[in-house]
């Protein structure tokens, strides 16, 4: 659900199925025990990301989507970075509009993001936290 109530995705299955050519090489850690979050190395970097698959999740690498909702957008004004707020991140690069509010953000990570209202073509924005994680 984005922070508005209505559903962004049927499951996690279609929605992967849906953005799929999205999806990046990642390197999962192993799963904390009981946590619902995984660590996440991509791009060098490492997040943290709610997992949206069918448990346990697979150490190593896997094909897999980082989505996130945005709850604050503006225009880019630095380089493409990433950085973490307490629960949420704030990054910005460079979108492309995939239509129905979704767009893909290329800056230090490729992510998937669902905004509210139309993006720049370079944006800051901090997400509504968890950062999600669909997989194969």
């Amino acid at each position: 659900m984005n922070p508005k109530g209505r559903a962004l995705e049927e499951s996690p299955e279609t929605f992967f199925a849906r953005f799929q050519e999205h999806a990046l090489e990642v390197h999962l850690f192993p799963e904390p025990w009981g946590s619902p979050l995984l660590e996440v190395l991509v791009a060098g970097q490492v997040v943290y990301a709610f997992d949206r698959g069918a448990p346990p999740a697979p150490a190593g690498r896997v094909r897999a989507l980082l989505h996130g909702v945005v709850r604050e957008a503006g225009p880019l004004r630095r380089d493409p970075f990433l950085e973490r707020e307490g629960a949420a991140y704030r990054l910005g690069g460079r979108t492309r509009p995939l239509g129905e509010g979704f767009y893909l953000l290329e800056g230090p990570i490729r992510l998937l993001l669902h905004a509210e209202t139309p993006l720049p073509e370079g944006a800051e924005v901090l997400l509504w936290p968890p950062l999600m994680l669909f997989r194969e």
